[in-house]
């Protein structure tokens, strides 16, 4: 199972990569985490890649979506960090036209990616259908 997962999140952080049409851009997803993490941390970031290849392939393919995670805890980080407030582990969906329509799913996520994950899957790519929409 673990490596059927990899081969799509390989994917989607190659595209992420190379996909340089930031004025598509629509949503920027964002992980926070620790350098050290909880398995509850790791199903997260792997949900989060997970629904975004399988429900938003074209959009991050066309540059409509990109992820991003980052160790909140790497210096290098500090800028971004303090940009979001993100001190702890935190999911955050990024609407760079419009900064106040951001959505932090991370209490969803911690309730949800583990016991429900559908429920997660659900909510995670409704918030983001939301974002796409929202023009």
């Amino acid at each position: 199972m673990k490596k059927l997962l990899l081969i799509p999140i390989l994917l989607l952080i190659f595209i992420n990569l190379f996909s340089q049409k930031d004025e598509n851009l629509k949503v920027i997803v964002y992980y926070f985490h620790a350098t050290h993490r909880c398995n509850t941390c790791m199903e997260i970031e792997n949900k989060t890649k997970l629904v975004l290849f399988q429900d938003f392939k074209d959009e991050i393919i066309n540059g409509i979506i990109k992820f991003k995670d980052f160790d909140y805890e790497d210096p290098e980080n500090k800028k971004i960090v303090e940009k979001y407030f993100a001190y702890g582990s935190t999911l955050l969906l990024v609407y760079p036209k419009d900064e106040i329509k951001n959505v932090d799913l991370t209490e969803m996520a911690f309730q949800y990616v583990i016991n429900k994950p559908e429920k997660f899957k659900e909510i995670l790519s409704q918030e983001i259908e939301k974002l796409i929409k929202s023009d």
